[in-house]
């Protein structure tokens, strides 16, 4: 979270969603590794003492041993200070000796060395047909729990009895929170009758860390979400959920699993986008449909929408909407589409719309396009930087990442120049385009031969780079296991 910024210009790639969400989750695990009412004390005196003033992390955490009489500078320093992400995995029915069978929670990091993350989990333990039990443990200075007495004990070696262990009960814990074997599958199994709504989101969260991780099939996930997207009625889930169908769908399909499953998806988000409950729900499944769309059916969908023809209830099409049709059928190559973009552009006039019209030609698939685009972000003083930040996703479609890949050693060596010349968050986004717009193992050479040839890189940009690449790493990784031909 703590970076060392020395100035402005650092500031501009120092940002990202690693500070982002790994400093709330921070708070959150600060609050129940003290407990909520040490915790709140100590944020009062905290901000008692510092208000209309400055002050540092530091002194939030003094407070925080001052109010829990606890030393926590190692604690702190983990969390505030070091790299990396914890993982924390169920180990089921570890044979201890010949007649006990314990389950055991392990700890390891991401970057493979040896720090311990001291926290504080919640663990649940549920079983079908059974009630379920919590129970609290922490990671002090070892990074092994054993559960002593786990009511996996009892039916570690009994297949009949469905049960899952979930270590991150109520996600008080920050890390990769991975399921053992057997309760993946009961989770596979049952996750549609979890009355818990926050668990039952946690439990969805375990599954794709699987997928990730390579271990558990992103086909079996993505047909999980379309068999029970129904139970969901929270927006932000929903939403979630087909975000990493569509993650599934570009990066770590074949081709032809995409084909597969494509027309089951479309089919799902066709009718919710029409009978979801909510105005909200169903602008959620469009803009699902938006990413995934790319059958005849899809797009013939897409032009009526444009048209008029067809109409969600209670949604009216604002500017962006129609150019992100216009562009997304571009991006498919659709023979309608140049025209159908054209006529967008005599109705829709504003700054604004010329701006998402000349995004929108970025996502043309020909070598000519890509160039006349890539001459205009690194060389074109006439195009401002707004209209470049809205053009390169279209630009770098992971549809067209064979006319990409030329570009993305080029990009990195752009990347000192941005940080002196373009605003902030633009590296962010120039990266997240670039590199996002890859999945096979030729980008992540081109990437990690960059890295190698430039160890004088700033330190910061570096970090981006490493941050963004793990797309493809991921990519690479889960298609040679799973991806069928």
């Amino acid at each position: 979270i703590y970076q060392e910024i020395p100035n402005l210009s650092s500031a501009k790639s120092a940002y990202g969603n690693i500070v982002y969400r790994k400093a709330p989750s921070f708070l959150k695990q600060a609050e129940f590794y003290l407990g909520a009412d040490k915790f709140q004390t100590a944020v009062r005196t905290f901000l008692k003492k510092h208000e209309f003033a400055n002050a540092e992390w530091t002194d939030l955490v003094k407070e925080f041993e001052s109010a829990s009489k606890q030393d926590l500078k190692d604690w702190a320093n983990t969390w505030v200070k070091k790299a990396g992400v914890p993982i924390i995995r169920m180990v089921q029915g570890k044979s201890v000796n010949e007649s006990i069978i314990l389950d055991v929670i392990e700890q390891t990091n991401a970057l493979n060395n040896n720090d311990l993350w001291k926290m504080k989990i919640s663990v649940v333990f549920k079983f079908k047909g059974f009630t379920k039990r919590i129970q609290e443990f922490e990671f002090k200075d070892k990074n092994r729990i054993v559960i002593s007495g786990s009511p996996n004990t009892k039916y570690a070696n009994d297949n009949s009895v469905d049960y899952s262990t979930f270590p991150n009960y109520q996600d008080y814990g920050y890390g990769i929170f991975l399921l053992d074997d057997k309760s993946r599958v009961y989770i596979l199994a049952n996750i549609q009758n979890e009355k818990d709504d926050f668990l039952r989101t946690m439990m969805w969260g375990s599954l794709w860390d699987s997928v990730r991780e390579a271990e558990l099939a992103p086909v079996d996930y993505v047909r999980l979400v379309i068999k029970n997207i129904t139970v969901e009625t929270d927006e932000s889930t929903i939403q979630t959920l087909l975000g990493r169908v569509s993650t599934a769908i570009n990066y770590y399909l074949s081709d032809k699993q995409r084909d597969e499953l494509a027309p089951q998806i479309e089919t799902v988000l066709i009718d919710k986008m029409q009978s979801a409950p909510t105005l909200g729900q169903r602008i959620t499944f469009n803009r699902a449909f938006l990413n995934v769309a790319s059958s005849e059916k899809a797009r013939l969908i897409l032009k009526d929408t444009l048209s008029g023809e067809y109409q969600i209830k209670d949604l009216k099409l604002k500017a962006k909407d129609k150019f992100d049709i216009a562009t997304r059928l571009l991006i498919l190559g659709d023979k309608d589409a140049s025209k159908l973009l054209a006529e967008l552009e005599k109705t829709e006039t504003t700054d604004e719309a010329k701006r998402y019209a000349y995004a929108a030609r970025a996502g043309i698939a020909s070598r000519e396009n890509k160039a006349k685009f890539w001459s205009d972000f690194v060389s074109n003083k006439d195009v401002s930087e707004s209209w470049i930040e809205a053009a390169f996703g279209p630009f770098n479609s992971v549809r067209h990442s064979d006319l990409t890949l030329p570009y993305l050693e080029r990009a990195l060596k752009e990347l000192p120049n941005h940080k002196r010349n373009r605003k902030i968050f633009f590296i962010n986004g120039w990266l997240a385009a670039f590199i996002g717009g890859q999945r096979s193992e030729e980008a992540l050479a081109i990437v990690n031969k960059f890295l190698a040839d430039n160890p004088t890189l700033d330190r910061d940009l570096r970090l981006k780079i490493l941050e963004n690449v793990d797309v493809i790493e991921r990519a690479v990784k889960i298609r040679a296991k799973f991806a069928t031909r």
